[in-house]
């Protein structure tokens, strides 16, 4: 796999600043050692298991 160029990385970040916005989200550790380890076990990343999480739950109660 390639190295990002600087030109790249900077280009990356400046698309990430102006379509994606930061939600903070904090859990006793219990919970986020079960969440880490769910998705570990399942192949998925906590932060798009969270976002498809959310999605599902905003369609099933609309």
């Amino acid at each position: 796999m390639l190295a990002l160029t600087d030109a790249r990385k900077k280009a990356n970040e400046k698309y990430i600043q102006n379509n994606y916005k930061q939600v903070k989200l904090s859990m006793p550790n219990a919970e986020a050692e079960t969440l880490d380890q769910y998705c570990k076990s399942k192949g998925l990343t906590k932060a798009g298991f969270i976002r498809q999480a959310i999605k599902e739950k905003m369609e099933k109660e609309s």
